[in-house]
């Protein structure tokens, strides 16, 4: 019963919001991209339909194996993944927690010695009704059409980054800026991305404003690696690393732009340097052309 509830809503999470399951799997590289999306919701309904299916003991001679055989399996995958840095994580828990690879591994042992004590010592003349499996199949089809619907748009954001969500201290604790006061612009940027390398000639010119917010750039590189970038792309702005593992939770996309007002994020930009900004830069540019081509008097 207990792995039966931790395999349905961990399937239901999934199915809520399932792009960022299907972008997980895209990372193993092991599926044609053109199939992923529907092998990735398959697998959620399928998850979501073995839960319930356990939790009212279903057909156990068959199903407990099966799920031993699927925690083995996804325990292997794990170690490949985050060994060969595909992945960082398992995303087996469809985003509600972040937890490291041994302790999702662990974890799976634990759930592969309750099914192995359900196995050992099952319910007596227990049978399984026809409703029981009935029901677990209208779970699994529904968890599966969630997930469909949810491929582009979350039916339900657990992301950190979510409006009106509130900056815990403990995701950076190296930040020079105290973000629980004040107005910050906080950007998310990645090495491997182009489009973060030109957002650094604006950031820069922003963080001169002291009428614009104050802005904190976030990457998940070593010191010397973090350094180097900042040398290379000629960063003025503060830059600062976090933990791999959170930092794969924090955003999807690079870069990725956050307003924080006295802690709570306001607004958020994916991809697009706000409007707003760089309409405030262009005319602090066309102010400083203005006055260098202004005749001296005499």
């Amino acid at each position: 019963m207990i792995v039966g509830f931790v395999f349905l809503i961990t399937g239901i999470a999934k199915a809520l919001n399932s792009e960022q399951f299907i972008h997980h799997n895209y990372r193993y590289g092991l599926l044609p991209p053109k199939i992923v999306p529907q092998v990735a919701i398959t697998f959620i309904g399928l998850e979501s339909a073995l839960g319930l299916a356990l939790i009212f003991h279903e057909f156990p001679q068959w199903l407990i194996p099966v799920s031993i055989l699927f925690l083995i399996g996804s325990s292997g995958l794990i170690l490949w993944s985050t060994s060969s840095g595909k992945t960082e994580d398992c995303g087996c828990y469809g985003g509600l927690v972040i937890i490291t690879p041994q302790q999702s591994i662990l974890l799976n042992l634990g759930y592969i010695l309750l099914l192995g004590i359900g196995l050992f010592y099952p319910i007596a003349n227990h049978h399984t009704q026809t409703w029981q499996w009935i029901l677990a199949l209208i779970v699994g089809v529904s968890a599966s059409t969630l997930g469909w619907l949810s491929r582009q748009k979350p039916l339900v954001d657990f992301s950190r980054l979510k409006l009106g969500n509130h900056w815990k201290r403990r995701w950076l604790k190296d930040s020079p800026n105290d973000l629980q006061q004040g107005s910050h612009f906080v950007v998310f940027l990645s090495k491997d991305c182009p489009y973060c390398k030109r957002w650094v000639p604006f950031l820069n010119m922003m963080n001169t404003q002291k009428d614009l917010p104050q802005v904190l750039g976030i990457m998940s590189l070593p010191s010397d690696e973090l350094e180097a970038f900042q040398d290379e792309q000629m960063v003025r702005f503060p830059l600062v690393s976090m933990d791999k593992l959170l930092f794969s939770y924090m955003a999807d996309a690079y870069p990725t732009a956050i307003l924080i007002e006295d802690g709570v994020m306001t607004q958020k930009w994916i991809g697009e340097i706000p409007e707003p900004y760089l309409d405030r830069i262009k005319q602090m540019y066309e102010r400083v052309l203005l006055k260098k081509t202004e005749p001296i008097s005499s």
